[in-house]
């Protein structure tokens, strides 16, 4: 990584002051996310567990207590501003300051099991002020200031333990040096970090990500439809509505939402998952039967401006500033990995997907048992029979739709609960037929399989002399109830299904350090890396190293990929070692290489001209949020 000089000075002069680093050790975290808004040198000295306001007795605890527990709003603390904290504390370090650097000194951190189930969007490590840069999410996380880190480095040995999403996780930052760290038990993925300018990951070691996720993300859009809930029945407390051909009031649906809440959280911190036979229903809504993240899947992704929710980049962007570049990731070590994506069949009414105030998609349908939820089918006609999420759901929509929350800190500009629906559940629609548009998780993400190394929008980096070993991916295949398909999915695979995908390392809509391709001597780089024993039984593409989009300048030597030691070259199996599509060019193969399963070069074509997509169209600025579309 070329560090710029005053950069390269700050790191330099804060690795010196580690013997006078400010310790930090659990107490500093009682009250939830530890701001880190100076600069300076900074230690663990201690393991910490994240677990602010742990004070939950599971026997004498109301329903309400447990459901809303970790929630800073609720705790009213004014330290946690309530436009950064709307999702809880989604941190236990925010750095947002320029020269810091943090030493893991032999010890770790890591969420606690209680915090993980109820805050499903965390990082153990934040490199901003927000998890959001303003405009981008479901709600304005930024009330002043969005103030990204700057000159950061993390060092090891110690590790970044459980988290519900990132070890870490940040957007727009500068000159980030991670070394020697272990990354271990996240769900989504140890390192995403969002248009970052200077960036090196190396020497780090993944034993594993977590596997023992007890829960699907329909448990999240229970947790975070329910302040909303509670709104409603604080200012309208007589509120009531007919679901699925019964008078219900709020009071009644408040009280079934936090009692699946409970019971879930009583259950899992009991036996590590839901008891089917005690609490049947909520087994059936949020039990995740792989026991693993049921959405994307990373070690490390390096993405351009926004949130990498879309499909994978086709056209790098005009805005320079909105490239990531100056990527190094060398010398990581990664294996024992597990995932699966859970195709989230979303509801289309009036052109819009229909998503919660809190952007979570309206679930009819359960693609792993291949069943409605919360409806049922009779020679044609559909007849909503409801259940704690989507009567929640509806309710609230449906009380937006009145103008009743009121002024409050609960934002709703993305709920986009349609009246045709509310009709229909209310038994006023009985010829309303669900239409579900494919291809996007339970936050109506793009489906994309799972990659090991994503670098995207990037322009200079350096995948360098990684392993990758042992993964597994244990998605089922594609449903057939798709009316269309998610309009965020790149040109070449708008209906292409990528649950069971999986790449050892993906780069897409990427360039050299600059334009002079003449010489090689600024290209990017692929090299030295090892991909081997990469598994599943549904996919339609395993490949070891994938070139998309219009990808350019990209040197690619001395690569080891054996994806199954049991397969060979075969042109029309799901094996590839080496992809290189149809939009990349000047795309240099050395000889050195060795792909087991054989390389595939699509034919080049031309670019669409009206490429990058309008926005509104079949994508959003910056990979925005996909709210309603």
């Amino acid at each position: 990584m070329k560090l710029s000089l005053l950069a390269a000075a700050l790191l330099v002069g804060s690795a010196a002051a580690q013997n006078g680093a400010q310790c930090l050790y659990n107490h500093h975290f009682a009250d939830g996310t530890f701001i880190i808004d100076q600069p300076g040198s900074y230690k663990l000295c201690d393991d910490i567990v994240f677990c602010p306001h742990n004070d939950i007795n599971i026997e004498t605890a109301s329903d309400e207590d447990i459901a809303q527990a970790f929630d800073p709003i609720e705790q009213g603390n004014p330290k946690y501003n309530n436009n950064e904290y709307a999702l809880g504390f989604f941190a236990a370090i925010a750095v947002q300051a320029d020269g810091v650097s943090l030493s893991l000194n032999g010890y770790s951190i890591a969420q606690c099991r209680e915090h993980a189930l109820m805050q499903r969007f965390f990082a153990v490590i934040e490199l901003a002020s927000a998890p959001f840069t303003p405009g981008i999410g479901p709600h304005n996380f930024v009330s002043t200031t969005f103030t990204p880190a700057k000159n950061f480095e993390l060092t090891g040995p110690g590790t970044i333990g459980l988290s519900s999403h990132h070890g870490i996780h940040g957007n727009e930052n500068e000159n980030v040096q991670i070394t020697g760290v272990t990354f271990k038990d996240f769900e989504v993925g140890a390192v995403s970090l969002n248009n970052v300018k200077g960036l090196e990951i190396k020497n780090c070691d993944i034993p594993n990500n977590r596997q023992d996720v007890p829960i699907l993300g329909s448990f999240s859009a229970a947790l975070k439809i329910r302040p909303y809930l509670k709104r409603l029945l604080e200012t309208n407390p007589d509120y009531s509505m007919t679901l699925g051909g019964t008078v219900k009031s709020v009071t009644d649906v408040y009280a079934t939402l936090v009692s699946h809440i409970a019971n879930v959280y009583k259950d899992v911190m009991q036996y590590g998952f839901i008891d089917q036979d005690a609490h049947p229903d909520e087994y059936q809504l949020y039990n995740n039967p792989n026991q693993v993240i049921d959405g994307p899947c990373y070690v490390f992704l390096v993405h351009g401006k926004g949130p990498a929710v879309g499909g994978f980049g086709e056209m790098q962007a005009t805005d320079i500033s909105a490239l990531s570049n100056n990527v190094d990731i060398l010398n990581n070590n990664a294996q024992n990995i597990k995932c699966f994506t859970n195709e989230v069949l979303a509801t289309v009414v009036d052109g819009f997907v229909q998503n919660d105030a809190r952007g979570a998609i309206m679930q009819f349908y359960n693609a792993l048992d291949e069943v409605y939820i919360g409806m049922v089918e009779t020679a044609g006609e559909y007849t909503y029979t409801g259940n704690a999420n989507l009567d929640a759901q509806i309710m609230v929509g449906k009380a937006l739709s009145q103008n009743l929350l009121g002024d409050n800190v609960l934002q709703t500009s993305v709920n986009s609960v349609g009246l045709p629906l509310v009709d229909w559940a209310e038994g006023n629609n009985p010829s309303f037929t669900p239409n579900f548009r494919c291809n996007g998780d339970s936050m109506h993400h793009v489906v994309k399989g799972s990659i090991m190394i994503r670098v995207e929008d990037c322009q200079g980096f350096n995948i360098m002399g990684n392993t990758i070993d042992n993964v597994e991916i244990l998605s089922k295949g594609p449903v057939e109830l798709c009316a269309d398909f998610h309009k965020g999915a790149s040109f070449l695979d708008g209906s292409d299904r990528m649950l069971a995908d999986l790449r050892g390392i993906s780069v897409a809509a990427v360039s050299a350090y600059d334009d002079s391709l003449s010489t090689g001597n600024d290209a990017s780089s692929i090299s030295h890396n090892t991909i081997t024993n990469l598994y599943s039984q549904s996919a339609n593409l395993i490949a070891g190293v994938d070139i998309q989009g219009f990808s350019e300048g990209v040197d690619i030597e001395n690569n080891y990929v054996n994806l199954d030691a049991t397969v060979g070259v075969v042109s029309d199996d799901k094996w590839v070692g080496l992809r290189i599509r149809q939009s990349a060019s000047a795309i240099f193969v050395k000889k050195n290489n060795n792909f087991v399963q054989g390389e595939i070069q699509e034919d080049r074509r031309k670019l669409p001209e009206y490429h990058p997509r309008p926005a509104g169209e079949t994508e959003w600025p910056n990979n925005g949020c996909p709210y309603g579309h």
